[in-house]
């Protein structure tokens, strides 16, 4: 995940998380990587999804996620503003971008927009992500790369975030996961309450 937050914020941030992550400067971005276990329980205890489907808090925003899961691609968008929508675009091998169910979706203009992306990019972005035949690693390093962003060594595995000047490991403290637990607990049994 890329924030054009200062390290320190994205520190605090992952104090509050659910696993541990590697925190680095990079090229005027702020990268936040996951390195370690989740400590919550199924099905959240998944470090890329988990961090994927996390919020950023406002401080950080704008800010953008690329996530390799399984075979497909993953774009988060928290655009800037008091009280945004995290958006997601889904690459699937075969079809390309596809509508995520469930979620709002990111608009070729949400992401040049938190990339800080000239709007004369929107065709080639609809272009980057809408071929099907290549892999997710390939979209994300390609959208990465048009959008003028740094990471794609990290994605790609060239470079490991240990190795970048100021990387911070973070490990939250284990009361932020059971505290997420206790609440995911109670909503399924809310709803499990009003559905009866």
């Amino acid at each position: 995940m890329l924030s054009r937050c200062r390290p320190e914020t994205a520190v605090a941030w992952a104090r509050r998380g659910l696993g541990a992550v590697s925190v680095a400067p990079l090229d005027g971005w702020t990268v936040v990587v996951p390195t370690g276990p989740v400590r919550a329980r199924y099905p959240y205890d998944d470090a890329v999804r988990t961090l994927a489907g996390r919020p950023v808090a406002l401080w950080m925003r704008p800010a953008l996620g690329f996530f390799h899961v399984g075979r497909q691609a993953v774009i988060t968008v928290h655009p800037d503003g008091w009280r945004p929508v995290q958006r997601w675009a889904l690459w699937t091998p075969r079809e390309g971008l596809v509508a995520p169910v469930g979620l709002p979706p990111a608009r070729p203009a949400d992401v040049l927009s938190a990339a800080g992306a000239s709007r004369d990019l929107t065709a080639a972005l609809r272009a980057a992500v809408g071929d099907g035949h290549l892999d997710a690693g390939v979209v994300l390093r390609e959208v990465l790369d048009l959008l003028g962003l740094p990471g794609s060594d990290l994605l790609m595995g060239r470079t490991q975030i240990a190795d970048l000047p100021g990387a911070r490991l973070v490990e939250p403290a284990p009361r932020h996961a059971r505290a997420f637990d206790r609440v995911v607990s109670d909503e399924a049994r809310h709803r499990i309450e009003t559905e009866a």
